[in-house]
């Protein structure tokens, strides 16, 4: 994972462009500048900076962390409204530092997270934030127009599910790329979680809550 990203930062933000991701897109747009107005946010895996620079918009500053030299350039390239902090940091690694934040981002993340870390994922995470603290997260929804497009190579042990990714320069990568539903993200998330609101948009679902 760590490798692929790493050789397809410079092509990444083209996924952006796609056609029939724009409605969503938008709306998520906006749900990230007013949920994030005049607060401090902490960002896991933010790779190139495309969400930092929205939630940036109105929010009092932003920490962001990515585990990839390559992609924290590029996002250490792109000009922010508001101060923005980048640290290269492991998703499944906990707060080493006393301060928290009191909003977090997950964009387009939860997917990759190992199921067998997925508790070790969301102790770390939260450990940057304040109790109370509001977090939204938003990934892909695996329909089934997506899966016609780019089906599973296979699942492992774990139920993790793997897709094999091609790059410009042909090199091939196969990643996990889980799906989760509403009920898979109440169970897995809602223990940890007041005012869990879910919502499925056209190619994506969406998730805000408060860290409990």
């Amino acid at each position: 994972m760590i490798a692929y990203y790493a050789q397809r930062a410079a092509e990444y933000e083209r996924v952006y462009t796609s056609p029939r991701w724009q409605e969503d897109l938008e709306r998520i747009r906006g749900r990230i500048r007013a949920a994030f107005a005049g607060r401090r946010v902490f960002e896991v895996a933010c790779g190139t900076g495309y969400w930092t620079r929205y939630a940036a918009e109105r929010a009092r500053r932003v920490h962001a962390t990515d585990v990839n030299d390559d992609t924290l350039v590029l996002a250490r390239a792109k000009s922010y409204a508001a101060p923005v902090e980048f640290a290269r940091g492991d998703a499944y690694q906990p707060a080493a530092g006393p301060e928290r934040f009191d909003a977090g981002l997950a964009a387009l993340w939860l997917s990759h997270v190992d199921l067998s870390r997925l508790d070790e994922f969301l102790h770390a995470f939260h450990s940057h934030l304040e109790p109370g603290a509001f977090v939204f997260m938003f990934d892909e929804r695996l329909t089934d127009a997506r899966e016609q497009r780019a089906p599973a190579s296979r699942t492992d042990e774990a139920g993790n599910r793997y897709e094999t990714r091609r790059l410009e320069s042909g090199e091939r990568f196969e990643i996990v790329k889980n799906a989760f539903d509403r009920s898979r993200l109440e169970r897995l998330i809602g223990p940890r979680a007041t005012g869990l609101t879910y919502q499925e948009l056209r190619c994506f679902w969406t998730l805000e809550y408060a860290v409990a």
